[in-house]
């Protein structure tokens, strides 16, 4: 029997694909700080999971409602700034 890893969080420093994985329903476990740079991180919804979501947005085929998106990005523009 293997010791359980604990998975590290999936990060990223793109606002709005951040926003997009919120509205997803990707938890939110905070943020962090390099430098000026802000990385978003995310529970690690498995490999898979994950590469799905960010092909979705990247080919323009992720279904969001436009109201929570505008939402997401609002709320992880202040995390920036808190």
């Amino acid at each position: 029997m293997h010791p359980r890893d604990p998975k590290k969080p999936y990060r990223t420093s793109d606002l709005y694909f951040a926003a997009y994985l919120k509205v997803a329903a990707v938890p939110l476990l905070g943020k962090e700080r390099e430098g000026k740079r802000v990385f978003f991180l995310f529970e690690d919804m498995g490999s898979s999971n994950m590469r799905e979501l960010k092909d979705q947005y990247m080919t323009d085929r992720a279904k969001v409602p436009a109201l929570s998106y505008a939402q997401a990005v609002k709320a992880l523009k202040a995390l920036i700034y808190s």
